[in-house]
């Protein structure tokens, strides 16, 4: 491996992990915050925000690569977020730190789009593979480095200082950046009009979908919402068909990427269950120290990490129906362990090297597929629509668990368990969609 790679791959590393970090080095400082900038509203909106900025870049910087350069929206995304970040620390007022989330989360979005757009450009497969293993895993390696980098700066500091420590990263995220975000096969083009109609339609479609979730109020608002998405989700369809340059290419969702956007959707809710909610109950229920309930599910990024180092050659071994139903077992089969062994730390943390497996195989090859099976004229624009898929999973399934968390049911005695059967139920969907397409598509051979 030359230097140039290993400086794209360092790069990619410290981009992922500023937009990871975020949400677990925050909560921590929570109580602080509101107590230190006298909130009177729900203090959730900082992390509210935060995910709703990344809704909000992720679609548009496939518009933005085939315009600009890539390196150039690369430093646009680090200079938001790095101006989002000292905004943040130096907010005196819960207003000033609102808006300065947001513009730390237009960032991380920038960037998290462009995570998944990099690695095809730069790196070949196998060694794509073991790269987007490296990059996936840095979510989970937050979630423990997070509380322990997080508490650290709190002993020390205040909670300013959450928010600054993101700029010397920022900044050697930067010259990496400049040095090695040169790329041969990169095509720009300018002639392209903007399809301003679609991506209007687009957006409230993509805010209704998440008002429709998150609304507490009166339920008939819900319903409102869900009816108005299927409409305008159909207008958008009929619309970007007829488009030269659509804003949403139509033409390449085919059968295969439809029920890759849809695995990675529902693989998005699921990890949310496990990485919020299993921290919850082992701290809540079992007792245990952020820190130390961090470490429990730990294994998920380990085996995560592992698991794409030789993943081209189980690939080799297996079709591809097999490897993801195979997937989807591993998981299943960690689910049912841990509602066995709900009360013991250390066999959650065995089980969850089931998961890791699981989140490992399935998230690379969603977005490799992805790469490979578009077309070059439209690979960007996708791979930023696949990134909003599992951003809209993160934020939606957050939702969605949490209040399946918070529910009392008559079968279950835990509250974890209410998200692990969920879970098992979401997998089940898949196994079925899985199947069912795949033999639509032997009938359709023959």
């Amino acid at each position: 491996m030359n230097l140039k790679s290993l400086g794209i791959i360092v790069a990619l590393i410290l981009i992922m992990f500023m937009s990871a970090i975020e949400t677990s080095i925050v909560s921590l400082a929570m109580p602080t915050i509101k107590e230190n900038l006298n909130v009177s509203t729900s203090i959730s909106l900082i992390f509210a925000v935060y995910f709703m900025a990344i809704v909000i870049a992720n679609p548009i910087v496939g518009e933005m690569l085939d315009r600009t350069k890539i390196i150039y929206i690369t430093l646009f995304g680090l200079m938001l977020f790095m101006l989002g970040s000292l905004f943040s620390g130096l907010s005196g007022t819960f207003t000033m730190l609102v808006i300065s989330r947001f513009i730390q989360g237009l960032g991380a979005g920038v960037m998290m789009a462009l995570s998944q757009i990099v690695p095809k450009l730069a790196f070949e497969i196998p060694l794509r593979y073991k790269i987007m293993g490296i990059v996936g895993s840095v979510w989970g390696i937050s979630s423990i480095i997070g509380p322990v980098l997080g508490g650290g700066i709190l002993e020390i500091a205040t909670w300013h200082w959450l928010f600054f420590v993101n700029i010397p990263i920022a900044i050697l995220a930067m010259i990496l950046v400049i040095f090695t975000f040169h790329f041969e096969h990169e095509q720009t083009t300018t002639t392209k009009k903007l399809d301003v109609k679609g991506l209007s339609l687009f957006y409230i479609c993509v805010f209704g979908l998440i008002f429709a979730v998150m609304n507490k109020s009166h339920l008939y608002f819900n319903v409102i919402a869900i009816i108005v998405v299927i409409v305008l989700g159909i207008m958008l369809f009929k619309y970007e068909q007829k488009q030269r340059t659509p804003f949403i290419p139509v033409e390449e969702f085919n059968k295969t990427i439809v029920l890759i956007f849809f695995t990675d959707f529902a693989y998005a809710i699921i990890l949310m269950g496990y990485n919020l909610y299993m921290p919850i109950y082992l701290q809540e229920n079992i007792g245990l120290s952020p820190l130390q309930s961090g470490f429990v599910i730990f294994p998920i990024s380990i085996a995560w990490l592992m698991l794409n180092f030789s993943l081209d050659k189980i690939e080799a071994k297996l079709s591809q129906k097999v490897l993801y139903i195979s997937s989807f077992a591993s998981l299943m089969l960690c689910g049912s362990l841990v509602l066995i062994g709900t009360h013991s730390p250390l066999f959650i943390a065995f089980s969850l090297l089931l998961a890791g497996v699981s989140f490992g195989t399935v998230y690379t090859k969603d977005s490799v597929i992805t790469q490979e099976e578009t077309s070059p004229k439209n690979m960007k624009r996708m791979m930023s629509l696949y990134t909003l898929t599992k951003s809209l999973g993160n934020s939606i399934g957050a939702t969605i668990m949490g209040y399946i968390y918070a529910m009392n049911f008559v079968f279950t005695t835990l509250h974890i368990h209410n998200v692990i059967i969920t879970s098992l139920f979401i997998l089940l969907i898949l196994v079925v969609l899985w199947f069912s397409v795949n033999r639509s598509k032997m009938k359709h051979s023959h």
